[in-house]
């Protein structure tokens, strides 16, 4: 497997944590500072920073993030939400919490990109004891970013004191769907208005990811809290109504890996074709948006997460599965048996820990972005070596 690697030049960024392509340009959203984007080039193999796109952090003492909330606007337009480096508790990330999660061994390879004096402490407070959530932390903002221009516009904000923790893009529609942190709320943004409408608490948890259809519709999911069933969460923007469906993907949604539970990944594919990719125990479903029914496909990888889906030119499926580690996983869906998956294997062979939050495929290559090793790494994957 032939692999190469490209990092982020900036002290404060830890981690690729979503990705947006125009072009021969991938734009990733990072966790890290004010420079919470950055651009590489397919062609050129160039990575460079863009512009301050959350200046007013810059007095911040840590990171922020653009998680899972970065979707293409239009042919120069991205638009991303404001995350933040919080817990799933929906309180900032600080020293001895990422000590515990995160043993030092994790800066090596920060260091080694010449950054030799970084510790936790630049990343996160050194506790919780002077932070104030109103002062800090009291809100998320929906921003615009030109391509051209490297320019942003702030169109929207986020309710108060919440973040997007997740959000996908309807260039068609010019709209957006997200999930906030902390609380799960669901929000609808639209780009042309420039207006933001809080739909309020989804349930305790139920999805990582969430998906726009051919359709036009959002889906999600929710977890009903009595019996911890994973079930299905509609929006129809010409109804406007979220809708709580009864439909049961998993009849237990799972133990959390790495504050994970539920949904981790959806795809739609060129034919229109829709599969979700689940956190517990990498499993993969179609689903079936007639029907609103879910098909079980099989298990992807041993342990968890499969958190990337994408599709090559032959209909292939290639999935990042397995947790801290992630296997390359080719899916044949046209295959029977066994043959439908093969496992080619870890990525990142030599890491402690190598896990993918973001990708993108073009022209025979996957593009891999690392989280939870600590560095704001760029695989590519060449798939004619694989």
């Amino acid at each position: 497997m032939d692999i190469k690697e490209f990092y982020v030049q900036d002290r404060l960024a830890i981690a690729i944590t979503s990705m947006a392509a125009i072009g021969d340009n991938i734009y990733l959203g990072l966790t890290g500072g004010t420079h919470a984007l950055a651009k590489f080039n397919m062609k050129t193999e160039k990575m460079e920073l863009c512009t301050e796109v959350f200046p007013w952090l810059r007095e911040k003492s840590y990171c922020t993030k653009i998680h899972n909330s970065m979707g293409v606007l239009s042919e120069n337009e991205v638009l991303f939400g404001e995350g933040n480096h919080f817990t799933w508790d929906g309180l900032p990330v600080y020293s001895q919490y990422l000590k515990s999660e995160l043993p030092e061994i994790m800066l090596k390879r920060k260091r080694e990109q010449g950054y030799a004096d970084i510790t936790y402490s630049d990343f996160c407070l050194d506790s919780l004891s002077e932070w104030d959530r109103e002062r800090d932390d009291n809100g998320g903002k929906i921003v615009k970013y030109n391509v051209e221009t490297d320019t942003i516009e702030v169109i929207a904000d986020m309710p108060k004191y919440c973040y997007s923790q997740a959000m996908v893009v309807d260039p068609v529609n010019k709209m957006a769907y997200g999930n906030t942190i902390p609380d799960n709320h669901f929000f609808v943004v639209d780009a042309e208005k420039k207006t933001l409408k809080d739909y309020g608490r989804i349930s305790e948890y139920g999805h990582h990811n969430l998906v726009v259809s051919p359709k036009g519709i959002c889906y999600g999911g929710w977890m009903d809290y009595y019996n911890h069933t994973l079930k299905l969460l509609k929006f129809d923007p010409k109804v406007g109504k979220l809708e709580y469906r009864d439909t049961v993907i998993l009849r237990d949604v799972g133990t959390k890996i790495a504050g994970n539970q539920g949904i981790d990944q959806w795809l739609v594919t060129r034919d229109g074709e829709i599969y979700v990719g689940m956190v517990a125990n990498s499993l993969l479903f179609r689903f079936h948006e007639d029907t609103e029914e879910f098909e079980l496909v099989g298990q992807a990888a041993k342990g968890g997460r499969m958190a990337t889906m994408n599709e090559d030119e032959n209909g292939i499926i290639w999935l990042g599965a397995g947790y801290p580690n992630m296997h390359l996983v080719r899916f044949d869906k046209k295959a029977t048996g066994k043959d439908r998956f093969y496992d080619c294997g870890v990525v990142g062979k030599s890491e402690y820990r190598c896990y993918f939050h973001a990708s993108h495929y073009q022209d025979g290559k996957l593009y891999l972005g690392e989280t939870d090793g600590f560095t704001p790494s760029l695989h590519v994957v060449d798939l004619k070596t694989v």
